[in-house]
């Protein structure tokens, strides 16, 4: 009887991450932004022969493949606004109530812009597409400043431990202070996006800030989920 081979501890780890519907869309995300990037970059470089067609295709399909996608999730942000009122700090439940409600009115809106692109309504898509740009850009702007106040009393916290010598709770809060920076490195990278939809920066800037976001998004799932060896 033939013996049986096991996949290796990498590829082992790499299927339960892909077994997550949060990761396979970080990987997807990664690729949408990368790919705007591509285009933005020979888009603007005229003395470029780059072929453009397939990357294009490849942007479309991934970018309408994760509306659809998101489809309802506006309800998840919605409920983790709810759960913010639970906090006993008034400013960071605030921002994050409005950080929360800004990403749900954002998805709300961007199934709009969507439902318009495969003709099942028809909208002004301009108007929609920027409404959305705009509820995102406060979320997001929302969530960044709560990421900095989270800093702030972790930072704040560390010293009291350190002065106290306790070195247990220190390890785990050294833990959550680089998850939280990581954290907000991610929504301030993601904050261009909308800013490049409306117009206020360009669009390599937006898709560069999508691809950081992206990666970063990517690694805090992978930690998540896939046990450390």
């Amino acid at each position: 009887m033939a013996k049986q081979t096991r996949p290796s501890e990498p590829i082992r780890d790499l299927m339960k991450y892909l077994s997550f519907t949060e990761g396979r869309d970080k990987i997807y995300r990664i690729t949408q932004y990368a790919t705007r990037f591509i285009l933005w970059y020979y888009g603007n470089n005229k003395a470029s022969q780059f072929n453009l067609e397939r990357i294009k295709n490849l942007e479309s399909t991934v970018t309408n493949s994760r509306k659809l996608f998101r489809m309802l999730r506006s309800v998840e942000f919605l409920q983790r606004a709810l759960d913010s009122l639970a906090s006993s700090d008034n400013t960071e439940a605030s921002l994050q109530l409005i950080g929360y409600l800004g990403k749900s009115l954002w998805l709300l809106t961007d199934h709009v812009v969507w439902l318009h692109k495969v003709k099942v309504c028809e909208v002004n898509i301009k108007r929609w597409a920027d409404n959305s740009a705009r509820a995102w850009l406060i979320g997001l702007l929302a969530l960044t400043l709560r990421d900095l106040y989270k800093l702030q009393k972790l930072s704040l916290s560390l010293k009291e431990l350190k002065r106290a010598g306790e070195p247990v709770p220190r390890q785990r809060l050294e833990s959550d202070i680089t998850k939280a920076r990581l954290q907000f490195v991610l929504d301030f990278s993601d904050v261009f996006i909308p800013l490049a939809a409306l117009g206020y920066v360009n669009k390599g800037v937006g898709s560069a800030g999508g691809v950081i976001a992206s990666v970063i998004g990517l690694y805090l799932v992978w930690q998540k989920n896939v046990p450390c060896k």
